[in-house]
């Protein structure tokens, strides 16, 4: 995956001119939303996704659900497609599989629970109704058709939330926001709302808030170099400099990117001629080259969301109507 371009953050000439081939793709996605139709698989599915191309938050929002239910639940999953991973799947994370397997956030998962991945939603959905699964949080599939979810969340980065608010490839949209918000049952905005919201029809929709917290254990250096390969690497960067770190230098990768022995020993040294302290978040720390990791520190994200008791009525009620 390419780095989020700029253009798609506000509304520039390249952009523009890439409106034509935005109608040809949202043509050819309504065409395949028609044909398609969704299959019951009989369990309930929690659907985490977003509006967007890249990231919004929504792999930590799934871990924390599922820290949030698993008291009342007992055998949750996670299905997530296993992006970039060789396994296609359906079949279950264990600790012998690596990033190549399964891809960096289905390891991310198998940290809090038990984690399917497929590309195939279908197939991966069933397999885990065959291992006994209670109840399923897909990752991801919001504009999906393929299986029938009974409660959708919408999770929106409040500083980014729409981009430029066109659609795919003139801007980071996968489908009209109207389109996106008739499908979800709730939205889930992280962090203070810094964009033009007249699009949200928030009279018919539950909001919840929730904010990103970031742990760091004592660094031996205060100055930092910091790198990051996320959806959204402006977060991650942002975030350090909320905390008071001194940024000596912020490298970015491109989202999901595959660590090479010589891009990290470059930061490696570079720290040391610097004394520099190296961090990153956890989904990167999973694709650096185990030999260098010893080198690097992980930044923590914890997610708290407001009224965490009334999100959690709020999804316990909805999957006691299914």
């Amino acid at each position: 995956m390419l780095k989020t371009p700029i253009f798609w953050e506000k509304k520039r000439l390249l952009s523009f001119i890439l409106i034509p081939f935005s109608y040809l793709y949202y043509l050819v996605h309504i065409f395949f939303s028609k044909i398609k139709k969704e299959v019951n698989i009989g369990i309930p599915i929690i659907c985490v996704g977003n509006a967007t191309i890249g990231g919004s938050g929504k792999t930590p929002i799934v871990m924390k659900l599922r820290s949030l239910l698993k008291k009342k639940i007992a055998n949750i999953f996670v299905l997530t497609r296993g992006y970039k991973g060789l396994l296609k799947g359906p079949s279950l994370v264990n600790n012998n599989h690596s990033f190549i397997d399964v891809g960096d956030e289905a390891i991310l998962h198998l940290k809090s629970g038990k984690t399917c991945i497929s590309k195939n939603k279908i197939e991966g959905a069933n397999f885990c109704k065959k291992n006994d699964a209670n109840l399923i949080i897909l990752d991801d599939g919001l504009q999906s058709k393929s299986i029938k979810k009974d409660i959708s969340i919408l999770v929106i980065d409040g500083n980014y939330g729409f981009g430029n608010n066109r659609l795919f490839p003139a801007g980071p949209l996968r489908e009209t926001i109207k389109k996106t918000l008739k499908k979800c049952d709730a939205i889930l905005i992280i962090g203070k709302i810094n964009f033009n919201n007249q699009d949200f029809i928030f009279d018919k929709k539950k909001i919840f808030f929730a904010k990103k917290v970031m742990k760091i254990k004592k660094l031996k250096y205060k100055k930092l170099i910091a790198f990051s390969g996320l959806g959204n690497n402006q977060n991650f960067f942002d975030g350090l400099k909320n905390l008071g770190f001194h940024l000596f230098k912020f490298i970015e990768f491109p989202d999901h990117h595959k660590y090479q022995e010589k891009e990290i020993k470059e930061i490696i040294d570079l720290a040391k001629f610097e004394k520099l302290s190296i961090v990153t978040t956890m989904k990167d720390f999973i694709r650096v080259p185990s030999q260098y990791k010893k080198y690097i520190n992980i930044v923590d994200l914890e997610i708290l969301i407001e009224n965490e008791s009334s999100f959690t009525n709020f999804l316990l009620k909805k999957l006691s109507e299914i």
